[in-house]
């Protein structure tokens, strides 16, 4: 009973994890496009998301110097990647009865 509680407690903090940086991500691009274009730049921005917050990232880093939207998307990118199979990994040890 306590491994299962532990397991959704740890699951809850990778959800809260991944809620966190995808906002962050979100606004550090939203930031960089708006120092870059304004916005009317946020405004296509958010028409274009995928585009843009691909672009926004390397684009703030090369051209404007500002590098956190690239370490936070990119560098969140890589760590919640690692994490995520050890999650995984967890889960797959809880026996299931119906």
């Amino acid at each position: 009973m306590a491994l299962k509680a532990l397991k959704g407690a740890l699951g809850m903090l990778f959800g809260s994890l991944v809620l966190a940086w995808v906002g962050a991500s979100t606004i550090l691009d939203l930031v960089a496009v708006w120092v870059a274009f304004g916005w009317p730049g946020v405004i296509l921005a958010l028409v274009m998301a995928p585009l843009a917050f691909f672009v926004a990232p390397f684009y703030a880093a090369f051209v404007q110097g500002f590098w956190w939207p690239l370490i936070v998307e990119y560098g969140g990118l890589l760590v919640l990647g690692a994490v995520f199979p050890l999650m995984e990994h967890l889960g797959h040890g809880e026996q299931r009865t119906e």
